[in-house]
């Protein structure tokens, strides 16, 4: 515990409330502890650095935060691969070995003989610098590299040559993190720069060789257009946020891919995080590639559509349009707005993503399609001329399949396999042999014996809610310190997965569970709009659901259960803590935006109000204050034990929120535990050094266990 002072409350670095108060939507909205929103300002600083102390004399007495590190070190040392793109008869792909701080991109080739393209340590020794996008022009001679430094957004954009792995092109700065469109051949290339404010995103073709300020910027391709009433999927490869002026709305996200024959190009805008996105195709044998003849396909509009060009010049399309679980539709170009279903949506399964073997040499076209239910992946083989099912791909357990890659005009494919006790292990299928096989394989990391099982709940309206239980095999049942964790929000799934945290947990002695809740995708777009804007309490209420279910059950015993969410999720979990703070022992939020009064005016909050709502609008701001963790903080509360983390570079979620939050509470709470704040600095809301990673988990798990009662067991995992 903390020193007590005589009134009875923890020593705290000292911070006054304020009486600031906003006048919002006819209603007074207090905000006591705005100050701290100014990171420069003296005040703040001094009492930033009061809290740094305090952290880190507690963590210091954690006992089990080296049991913690050594436990995620060896579950994470294997070697990582994702699938591969295939090019000029090379694959290309990013690997991070057992030891490395970051992934590096490689390329192998028929042989199986790999090297290292770009690798992140040794551009930038700091540590700072990630990778991020890649894509190889269509004969394998060049490939477009994007990394960012320092967490930031905006990445910069260069041209290796593949055969000597130098730069022959760039660095091309201020790209959000998308796609790059080769024109054909080695010699031009679309690509995006800008979102974050100013103009929003541009489109612009970029010839190698020229100066970056002599592209041609393409007119047309991000025109805004009216944004459909209800939000639509959001899929995890456009979840790239930008910041905006709120005053003029979110600025679009712009998404751009050119067909393999270098004819069709296409333009994809998305005007929010979680509204639709609107499509436009230009036949560039029509017009010029600086001035492409844009068409916008209307028959797509109202929903979140994903297209590819195949080589039989057709349009195939996944979209959630009159689907929330996903279809895949089939255009002609030359007549758009007549657009047939291929593959219908499915009952209960969710269509993630699919891909098109076409090589003439195949008896029969092939559209692979990859579904998952309930965060369970599934692989199905039809006819790519009627969508007839022609069977199964055979998957190793009923685990998570992700990252399905192909080459157009082939006949092969690649994918991810994980499950809670496999990792990331990339697949390779080949439809001209009909076979399927591991492609690289990773290695074994020590995994502890775990029992992996699923807990189904009802939330108070009657909706079932399913919680992933991960335990030490040798405790099948009986109460066990318990880390619920959840996110809830923009329709990402929680899913079966290889998940460190959880095992290292488990191999510890705990149980980590994971809530499903509202707001995910795990049941498609329907199970995200139950819990986004007006229906974000059904995600806070499913969570309070699973957590009760864990005590009445049995499962986690008094003062024995922890919440854990990490950016949305940690505003789930706040949200639940501060609902109901006596039935959490322990809460770690990191990264979340807290103060939902004002989550839109700083970061890339501008882009979340199709999730969340607006300020702005009376009502909205009636749903947002109805939960916000930092307007529900209440006086002389037995709050549980709290540690929120924040991210000082973080562009996304400004700490602000964190620093308020943390204020607000150690202010409140009656209960004697105490409220941390942890602060990293050269850190953003994504990517970043593994060893900073597992320094993170070990602090949060260690915390944990310290405020849970978990005694770390000597034999660890």
């Amino acid at each position: 515990m903390l020193p007590i002072d005589p009134a009875g409350r923890p020593e705290y670095p000292p911070v006054a409330p304020g009486d600031t108060v906003d006048r919002l939507g006819g209603r007074d909205v207090p905000d006591p502890y705005r100050a701290l929103e100014d990171a420069d300002a003296p005040a703040t600083r001094e009492w930033s650095a009061g809290q740094r102390r305090l952290f880190d004399r507690l963590r210091d007495g954690w006992p089990a935060v080296g049991a913690f590190r050594a436990a995620m070190t060896r579950l994470t040392a294997f070697e990582h691969l994702t699938s591969p793109q295939l090019a000029g008869g090379l694959a290309f792909f990013t690997v991070r070995g057992p030891a490395d701080e970051h992934p590096s991109l490689a390329v192998a080739d028929p042989s199986g003989s790999r090297r290292i393209l770009f690798d992140p340590h040794r551009h930038d020794p700091t540590g700072r610098t990630v990778l991020g996008g890649w894509t190889p022009d269509p004969t394998g001679a060049l490939v477009a590299v994007q990394s960012a430094e320092g967490g930031a957004e905006e990445y910069t954009l260069r041209v290796l040559e593949v055969a000597t792995g130098r730069t022959v092109d760039g660095p091309i700065t201020g790209c959000p993190y998308g796609n790059v469109a080769w024109s054909g051949g080695p010699d031009a290339f679309y690509h995006v720069r800008g979102g974050p404010g100013g103009d929003g995103a541009r489109l612009f073709l970029h010839r190698i060789g020229e100066h970056p300020a002599d592209d041609i910027e393409v007119p047309g391709a991000a025109a805004p257009a009216d944004r459909p009433a209800d939000g639509a999927a959001d899929r995890p490869e456009h979840a790239h946020e930008h910041e905006h002026d709120a005053a003029d709305g979110p600025a679009p996200e712009l998404d751009v891919l050119l067909g393999a024959d270098g004819r069709l190009l296409v333009a994809a805008t998305a005007d929010g995080l979680s509204s639709g996105n609107h499509v436009r195709i230009a036949d560039l044998s029509l017009g010029t590639p600086e001035k492409p003849d844009w068409r916008p396909l209307t028959a797509l509009d109202g929903g979140w559509s994903s297209p590819w060009p195949a080589t039989d010049g057709l349009l195939y399309v996944l979209t959630d349009l009159d689907a929330d679980r996903g279809r895949i539709l089939v255009l002609d170009p030359a007549a758009p707005e007549r657009p047939r279903t291929l593959v219908p949506q499915h009952e209960h399964e969710v269509l993630e993503s699919f891909a098109v073997l076409d090589d003439p040499a195949l008896p029969v076209p092939l559209l692979l399609v990859l579904r998952s239910a309930g965060g369970h992946g599934r692989i199905t083989r039809h006819d790519l001329r009627t969508g007839e099912p022609l069977g199964t791909l055979p998957l190793p357990g009923t685990g998570v399949v992700t990252d399905l890659t192909f080459r157009q005009g082939g006949h092969e494919a690649w994918f991810s396999y994980s499950d809670p006790t496999t990792p990331e292990t990339v697949h390779h299928y080949d439809a001209r042999r009909g076979t399927t096989g591991v492609w690289r394989a990773p290695g074994t990391p020590d995994i502890p014996a775990v029992l992996v099982s699923e807990l189904r709940c009802a939330s108070p309206d009657g909706t079932e809610v399913t919680v992933l239980l991960t335990r030490p095999a040798d405790r099948p049942t009986g109460p066990l310190p318990t880390v619920l964790q959840g996110y809830g929000a923009f329709g990402e799934p929680q899913v079966a997965d290889y998940y460190a945290a959880a095992l290292a947990w488990a191999g510890l002695g705990g149980q980590f569970a994971v809530a499903r809740v509202r707001g995910g995708g795990e049941h498609g777009e329907g199970w995200h709009r139950a819990g986004m804007r007006e229906h974000k309490q059904n995600g806070v209420d499913d969570f309070l659901a699973a957590a009760r279910a864990l005590h009445d059950r049995g499962l986690c015993p008094p003062g024995g259960l922890g919440a854990f969410g990490q950016s949305a999720g940690g505003l789930l979990v706040g949200a639940a803590m501060t609902r109901c703070p006596g039935l959490f022992a322990a809460v770690a939020a990191t990264a979340a935006p807290l103060d939902m009064a004002r989550y839109e005016l700083t970061g890339y909050g501008p882009y979340w109000t199709d999730e969340f709502g607006t300020r702005e609008d009376p009502e909205e701001l009636g749903w947002l204050l109805g939960y916000s963790p930092y307007h529900h903080v209440a006086a002389d509360t037995a709050y549980p034990a709290v540690l929120l983390t924040a991210f000082e570079d973080d562009a996304r979620v400004d700490p602000l929120h964190a620093r308020k939050m943390c204020a607000a509470l150690q202010r409140a709470t009656s209960s004697g535990r105490p409220v941390l704040l942890r602060q990293e600095a050269g850190v953003g809301h994504g990517a970043r050094a593994r060893t900073g990673r597992l320094a993170y988990f070990a602090d949060v798990l260690a915390f944990q266990a310290e405020y849970l009662g978990l005694s770390v067991r000597s034999s660890g995992t």
